[in-house]
Order: structure tokens, then C-alpha cells, then sequence
């Protein structure tokens, strides 16, 4: 499974043990992107991580208040100031993809309009 990297940020200065905890909590924190509860199974299925490192990550995520959880149905949700970060997040990225050429394949402003204006002619 391809990970977004979220909040990865690659130091020298972190060692294995904490790049593997950094890239679980994003790993998590992109699967709840959706603002919408899934429950552990559901999260440890579509995950590349083992049970006890979704455990460990969401025992986490929720301490810091990143999530919230249902105890009885064993389920996990971004809380709302997190969902709305990472969806503001989610938009800029979006449109600097839009309007620098280049950026991961995308086409610039100026010429998605050409295109546009080339289109509506045929």
C-alpha cells in the first residue's frame, strides 16, 4: 500500500524505531482522512501495519486528541479541528498542483485555460 506521507518529514536526526511510529500515525491519519468512523479490523486490513502497531499508533491518536474513538464498537474517527486540517491541507495541495507546471504531471492555470478556450472552438 502507497502511503500519502501526510505529516512524514525525513530527518537525520530520527532513528529507525521513530520514523517506523511516525509513518503508522500517518498511515492511520490517511485511512480516517474521510472524517467518517472505521473500525481497528477495517484499519489494520487496509494498512501495511500489524495490530499492535495500529494499537500502539491509535492509542496515541487519541491521547493527543488527533482522534476519537467508540470503545464498544471499537471504531476511530479524525476529530473535527484534525479532519479540518488535513482537508485544508488536502486543498492547497490541490491547488498548487493546479497552478505550478510540473508538479507531479499537472498543467499549470495558464494552461488548463488554453486548453479550455481551444476546446469550446471545436
Amino acid at each position: 500500500m502507497q502511503t500519502h506521507k501526510l505529516f512524514m518529514f525525513y530527518s537525520n536526526n530520527f532513528t529507525i524505531l521513530e520514523e517506523a511510529v511516525l509513518s503508522a500515525i500517518d498511515e492511520i491519519l490517511w485511512l480516517l482522512k474521510d472524517g467518517k468512523w472505521h473500525n481497528l479490523r477495517e484499519i489494520i486490513e487496509k494498512s501495511s501495519l500489524l495490530k499492535s502497531k495500529v494499537e500502539m499508533a491509535v492509542s496515541f491518536l487519541r491521547e493527543y486528541d488527533f482522534i476519537q474513538m467508540n470503545e464498544n464498537e471499537r471504531k476511530a474517527k479524525l476529530c473535527p479541528l484534525v479532519f479540518k486540517f488535513i482537508d485544508e491541507i488536502q486543498r492547497v495541495e490541490k491547488e498548487e498542483a493546479l497552478s505550478h507546471k510540473g508538479f507531479e504531471g499537472a498543467v499549470g492555470v495558464k494552461e488548463f485555460e488554453s486548453l479550455r478556450r481551444r476546446f469550446k472552438k471545436i
